[in-house]
């Protein structure tokens, strides 16, 4: 059964919340346990956009999440290729790593006034796009689950899952090892995590934090 969207808000400001106390104390020097880094990893760059193929609150986890390890990350939810071609030809915009997040909200695909075919076609040109621009592509499901439930679902992570340069995804999503055999199969990296607040040992890492 899907979180309702408000709830999985409210999960994300405490997870971030909470983040940012260990933050303070001066943890996360080291990656954790929780965490399965592959042996090579792409170097991450910043600028950095995210964008969501379902319009699930990953997007927003994950740049708060950024924000907490002072990554300026920018979240356009409904990000276009065309956008994505515009930023380009700025030096301050010029993305040069994109993260889509995977699954689905069927309430927030409504709010948006589209369709999960419609979201497909926007983020498969974004990846296009991005592929073109030499931008690196990271594809993150965080959310667990709860986002991996229906047919919705895994046409997001269908699409965005073997067209990556670099995978994060939580580990209890992979029972079937859809991910990890796409990961073997097309020599993607993958990273696995067991919570979404690992995404911040994982940032560090890519981006030298």
């Amino acid at each position: 059964m899907r979180k309702p969207n408000f709830m999985v808000a409210i999960s994300a400001a405490m997870l971030v919340s909470i983040l940012f106390i260990g933050n303070m104390a001066g943890t996360a020097a080291t990656v954790p346990s929780t965490v399965e880094l592959p042996d090579k990893l792409p170097k991450a760059e910043p600028p950095v956009v995210v964008t969501t193929l379902g319009q699930s609150p990953g997007a927003l986890m994950v740049r708060m999440l950024c924000n907490s390890v002072k990554l300026k990350c920018d979240e356009k939810d409904l990000l276009t290729a065309e956008e994505l071609l515009a930023a380009s030809k700025k030096k301050d915009t010029a993305y040069k790593t994109l993260i889509i997040t995977m699954g689905t909200s069927l309430k927030g695909m409504g709010a948006a006034g589209i369709d999960i075919e419609s979201e497909v076609k926007r983020v498969q040109a974004v990846i296009d796009t991005a592929r073109k621009l030499g931008i690196l592509i990271i594809g993150a499901q965080i959310e667990g689950p709860s986002r991996r439930v229906d047919e919705y679902d895994e046409k997001s992570i269908r699409t965005v899952t073997p067209q990556s340069d670099l995978l994060i995804i939580r580990k209890d999503i992979n029972k079937d090892g859809y991910f990890s055999n796409t990961a073997k199969e097309k020599h993607i990296p993958i990273v696995f995590i067991t919570q979404a607040m690992d995404l911040t040992h994982v940032l560090k890492v890519l981006f030298s934090l």
